[in-house]
C-alpha cells in the first residue's frame, strides 16, 4: 500500500470520530475512509500512510448502506463542523451508544453488559445556540477578512454562508456582522506572522422575557485604540438598530498564543454584556465567553435526568466540580440538603452566585477554586464529607488530584457527566480501580446532532467491601 494508492475496501466497523475504519490484507490493516459507513464498499485513495493504520477519502460508494442520506449544508464536505450528514438520524443515535460502549470496554477496560441506548435530541438541525468563528484574510492582496470553520483537519477556512445546525437567528447575524467588520479597519489576525487584530467572532443566543435574544462578542489580539474602540462601537449600534434581537456586545482581548479563544475580561461595546436563558422554569444568566450547553432543550432532559438519578438516592451534602454558572447546579439545589459547588473561572463564579439568587436559592456554597486544588485540602476530601459528587468536567477530563480525592471521600455515588467517551472511561476506570466502586448505570445523550460527539451520564456506586 502507497499514498495516492486507489483501494476497494469493504467497511465492517465505525469509529469514535464517525469514520469507516476497513481492515485490508491477510494482517489486517485497518484503513480510516471519512465519509463511509457500516456495510458499505467503497473505492477510496489512501490521503495517509503510517506504521500501524492509513486514513484515505472515498472517491466512490461502489455498496451503499441505507443509512445513508442526503447532506443538508451544501459546505458539508469541506467544513469541519458536522462529519455525520449524511448518516440517517436514526443511525447517528445508534452509533453513539456503540460509541460509548467501545470507549468503556476499549480504553476502560470496563465490561459494562448492557447496551446503551442513546436519547434522541428534541431538535436535529437548528439547535445549536452558539458558534465561534476564526478570521481570516480574505486574499493576500487586500484588506478585507472573512469569518468561517476550519476545514476538516486543517486550519484552512470555509467562509461562512449559513449553517444547518445553527439557529437561525445566529446564522443571519454572523453574516451581517462579518461583513460589517469587513470595513472596520481591523485586520485579519494571522497565526504564522502573529500580526493582525481580529482572532474570532462569536455570536450566542437565549431565551429572553419577550423573544429569543442575540448576544455577539468579538475577540481581539491586542488592546485597541479609542479611535479603533470607536468604530467598533459604531458598527454595533447600527446592527442593534437593524436587529431588536440583538441585547449587546462585547470586545475580549485575548494576545496570547494558541487556540484558546477568551482572554480574562469583556468589555461591553454595545447594549448589554450579559445574556438570559431559560432551561425549564430555571432562569440564568451568561456571558459571551462562559460555558452553557449548546442545545438547551436536550439539556433540559440530561440535568433532569441527573436530578433524579441525586433525588432517588437522598442526600444531604454533595460536592459538585467544574460548575460553570450553575446550569446543573440548581437543578440539584431542588433535590438536596447543601452543595458545595467548586469552579475556577471566576467570571463563572460570580454568575453562578447572581443565578443562584435569581432563582432564590439558599442552600449551595458557591467556591472560586479549581478542582484540584480544593481536593488537595485535607479537610475537603476527608472520608465521609460528602455522600454523592457530581462532576462535569471538560474533554481532557479530570486531573490525577481530583481522582484521589475522590477515592479519600468516598462517596456513596459517583455522578460523572462528559461530553468525552474517552477521558470519561479513563476516569472511571481510575475511580473504581481495585473494585471501590462498580458502574451502576450509563446513559447517552444526543446534544450534539450530524455529528459524532455524544455526552453521558455515569453513575457509579461505592461497593460494600469498601465502606
Amino acid at each position: 500500500m502507497k499514498q495516492g494508492e486507489t483501494i476497494t475496501v469493504h467497511i465492517d466497523s465505525i469509529n469514535s470520530e464517525g469514520e469507516g475504519v476497513a481492515r485490508v490484507g491477510s494482517d489486517g490493516f485497518v484503513v480510516f475512509v471519512q465519509g463511509a459507513l457500516l456495510g458499505e464498499t467503497v473505492l477510496c485513495r489512501i490521503a495517509r500512510l503510517g506504521k500501524k493504520y492509513a486514513a484515505a477519502t472515498a472517491i466512490e460508494i461502489l455498496e451503499t448502506s441505507s443509512d445513508r442520506t442526503a447532506p443538508r449544508c451544501k459546505q458539508y464536505e469541506l467544513c469541519g463542523g458536522c462529519n455525520l450528514q449524511h448518516v440517517s438520524y436514526s443511525s447517528q443515535v445508534e452509533m453513539k451508544g456503540r460509541i460509548l460502549a467501545e470507549a468503556l470496554g476499549r480504553i476502560g477496560r470496563i465490561n459494562y453488559a448492557r447496551k446503551i441506548d442513546c436519547e434522541p435530541s428534541p431538535d436535529e438541525w437548528e439547535y445549536r445556540n452558539k458558534t465561534t468563528l476564526p478570521f481570516r484574510r480574505a486574499n493576500k492582496g487586500d484588506g478585507r477578512v472573512v469569518c468561517g470553520y476550519y476545514e476538516r483537519r486543517t486550519h484552512n477556512i470555509v467562509p461562512f454562508e449559513g449553517c444547518a445546525v445553527l439557529r437561525p437567528l445566529i446564522g443571519r447575524l454572523v453574516c451581517q456582522t462579518a461583513a460589517a467588520l469587513s470595513d472596520s479597519g481591523l485586520r485579519a489576525y494571522d497565526e504564522s506572522s502573529k500580526t493582525g487584530e481580529m482572532r474570532y467572532l462569536a455570536v450566542r443566543s437565549g431565551e429572553g422575557e419577550k423573544h429569543e435574544e442575540v448576544l455577539s462578542g468579538i475577540v481581539v489580539a491586542r488592546n485597541l485604540e479609542n479611535r479603533e474602540f470607536g468604530r467598533l462601537r459604531h458598527i454595533y449600534q447600527e446592527l442593534g438598530t437593524e436587529n431588536r434581537e440583538m441585547s449587546g456586545a462585547v470586545l475580549n482581548v485575548n494576545s496570547a498564543p494558541g487556540n484558546f479563544v477568551w482572554g480574562p475580561v469583556n468589555r461591553v461595546i454595545h447594549g448589554r454584556g450579559l445574556l438570559d436563558e431559560r432551561l425549564e422554569r430555571y432562569k440564568l444568566r451568561v456571558d459571551m465567553s462562559s460555558f452553557f450547553q449548546i442545545n438547551p432543550a436536550q439539556a433540559e432532559r440530561m440535568f433532569g435526568h441527573v436530578r433524579g438519578i441525586i433525588e432517588k438516592i437522598g442526600v444531604s451534602s454533595l460536592l459538585e466540580f467544574y460548575s460553570g454558572v450553575g446550569s446543573l447546579t440548581v437543578y440539584l439545589a431542588d433535590v438536596v440538603g447543601k452543595i458545595d459547588a467548586v469552579e475556577e473561572m471566576r467570571p463563572s463564579v460570580r454568575l453562578l452566585k447572581e443565578n443562584l439568587e435569581l432563582n432564590g436559592i439558599s442552600n449551595v456554597r458557591a467556591i472560586a477554586s479549581s478542582a484540584e486544588r480544593f481536593m488537595r485540602s485535607a479537610e475537603n476530601s476527608t472520608h465521609g464529607r460528602y455522600d454523592a459528587i457530581v462532576l462535569d468536567p471538560p474533554r481532557t477530563g479530570c486531573d490525577e488530584k481530583v481522582i484521589e480525592g475522590i477515592r479519600r471521600v468516598k462517596p456513596a455515588k459517583v455522578v460523572y457527566v462528559s461530553c468525552n467517551p474517552a477521558t470519561l472511561a479513563r476516569d472511571v476506570s481510575r475511580i473504581s480501580e481495585g473494585g471501590m466502586y462498580e458502574i451502576e448505570d450509563v446513559s447517552a445523550f444526543d446534544m450534539f446532532p450530524q455529528t459524532s460527539h455524544v455526552e453521558a451520564v455515569c453513575v457509579m456506586g461505592r461497593v460494600q467491601a469498601h465502606r
